[in-house]
């Protein structure tokens, strides 16, 4: 792979050092530069990279020409500066929420079309070995039909440490649209189809010093043949707590069923701990399925004319637009069908 110029759009979450992290371990990677708004961010950031700090998009982007850019801005920010980038030549790729709204995930796919650009959404459980080890059994047949997939994932949320922003409903979006697109993301990648119908739940019962802020929420997904997925996702993981959060994943098939354990910690990916039941056997423990490349440097071949990837910005805005029908299924205390909305 010849070298790769990338940059930084945002600051806002500490997920965009996952992305510097992970571009910084591709050959011959360079990180050209960063924009953020807030001027202490700059200057921190600047000494702490090693790079030029810009105070806007195009500033960032006329300077130093990268091929890639992540963006880490305010959620609800996120929209206009893809649509940006995109038109100004960069491929993006984003810490999740993609977006907040429809209008914004219209606009930001129609950049994708009209510039070619990829814009990619960081959705990681595709690159984590324990869950590409389940897909690949169900993949073989080993597992028969998947009949439940039931995800969880609690976080600790730790507000002295979290920027203001993060509790403007408006800015954030709503831990549903947050958190869990993840498990959304892989009920898609496991069933390789669409849900047919969402219905969610959202609210706040331990944080409610803060307006609007939603502390869990709770999603069920119907596929065609009465399969189901139910998934949840909260700030509910105590302080003292010894880890970040204890994300746990069952799949349940015909032949069997698998339980993840997101351990040490729900950040840890690659590391769980895999059981597997067979119908007629004892307990086993499986190995996890390390992917071909990471998720940056699949991102990057994708960019340079790769035709084959893990995650394709298609996979972005359609996990993306699922979330967005089950926070509006959420709002509206409806069941939404999904079939001619995908």
């Amino acid at each position: 792979m010849t070298a790769v110029r990338f940059a930084v759009a945002g600051l806002k979450h500490f997920h965009i050092l996952t992305f510097v992290n992970g571009m910084r371990d591709l050959p011959d990677a360079q990180f050209v530069g960063f924009y953020d708004d807030d001027p202490q961010l700059r200057e921190q950031y600047s000494k702490e990279f090693g790079v030029p700090a810009f105070a806007s998009v195009g500033e960032l982007v006329e300077a130093t020409e990268p091929e890639v850019v992540g963006v880490a801005v305010e959620n609800s920010k996120k929209g206009a500066v893809i649509c940006e980038l995109a038109e100004r030549g960069c491929h993006v790729l984003v810490d999740k929420p993609l977006v907040t709204s429809f209008a914004d995930l219209d606009d930001v796919e129609a950049a994708h079309v009209k510039t070619g650009k990829q814009i990619g959404l960081m959705l990681m459980e595709r690159y984590n070995g324990p869950t590409r080890a389940v897909r690949e059994l169900l993949q073989s047949g080993k597992l028969g039909r998947m009949v439940n997939f039931t995800g969880l994932a609690p976080h600790k949320l730790k507000p002295a440490g979290r920027p203001e922003w993060m509790f403007d409903a408006d800015l954030y979006g709503g831990v549903l649209n947050d958190l869990c697109i993840h498990n959304i993301d892989l009920s898609r990648w496991m069933w390789d189809e669409e849900p047919v119908a969402v219905t969610a739940a959202e609210g706040c019962l331990r944080f409610t010093q803060y307006d609007r802020f939603t502390d869990h929420a709770e999603v069920f997904l119907e596929f065609a043949d009465s399969s189901t997925a139910m998934l949840r996702a909260d700030w509910l993981t105590p302080e003292g707590f010894p880890a970040h959060g204890d994300g746990r994943q069952f799949f349940e098939c015909t032949e069997g069923t698998i339980e993840i354990l997101a351990a040490p910690d729900i950040h840890r990916l690659g590391e769980g701990t895999i059981h597997y039941d067979a119908w007629d056997a004892e307990r086993t423990q499986l190995a996890p399925t390390p992917p071909e490349k990471s998720a940056f440097a699949d991102f990057v071949a994708l960019c340079r004319g790769a035709q084959q990837a893990e995650l394709f910005p298609a996979d972005g805005f359609r996990s993306t637009r699922i979330t967005l029908y089950a926070r509006e299924a959420a709002r509206t205390g409806t069941k939404i069908d999904l079939r001619d909305k995908l």
